[in-house]
């Protein structure tokens, strides 16, 4: 009898559909609204590999032909000016029935590689205070709450107030 495999891959367009499917389960997780989940299939698709990295965990039951995509990280890369390279995990998510099987470590541990592979210094990430989980999870790696080390706070724009500023006329012209 064969046993019930995982497997991690690097995220190819025949991906996408799953990582849609993912990344809204894991915005529901995410208690966000419904409003704010913008991103297309297509602005996945357009994407993948130019904008953003994504590896996918697949899972396969020993009595079962099917394999199927449970869960994805998904990062970028940044700059930053005292740092460097600097990854920024934008999304590790692993379905309910599937957390504690080692895959949300190997979600992290190979974009980690991966973006040393790229001369990346460091890797970051948001979580909410509220997920006590994933808390536990990242301080078992060493991972540290930069927001209080460097005391900051992470600020953003979105939709509205960020077409504003798109729309807005600086006082200094760009060249």
């Amino acid at each position: 009898m064969t046993e019930s495999k995982y497997t991690i891959r690097r995220a190819e367009q025949r991906h996408v559909p799953d990582i849609y499917r993912l990344s809204r389960d894991f915005a529901k997780f995410q208690h966000l609204p419904e409003e704010m989940l913008i991103v297309t299939i297509k602005d996945l698709e357009d994407n993948l590999s130019s904008w953003f990295q994504c590896l996918v965990l697949e899972y396969k039951a020993a009595d079962s032909d099917t394999v199927e995509v449970i869960g994805y990280a998904l990062w970028t890369y940044t700059f930053d000016s005292s740092f460097g390279r600097v990854a920024s995990l934008s999304d590790l998510y692993v379905t309910s029935g599937h957390r504690g099987c080692g895959g949300g470590l190997s979600l992290i541990t190979h974009p980690t590689q991966i973006c040393d592979q790229q001369g990346c210094v460091g890797l970051t990430w948001l979580v909410h205070r509220w997920n006590k989980q994933a808390i536990t999870f990242y301080s078992k790696l060493n991972a540290i709450n930069v927001s209080e080390i460097f005391e900051v706070q992470q600020m953003g724009m979105m939709e509205d107030d960020f077409n504003k500023l798109v729309n807005a006329t600086p006082k200094v012209g760009l060249m």
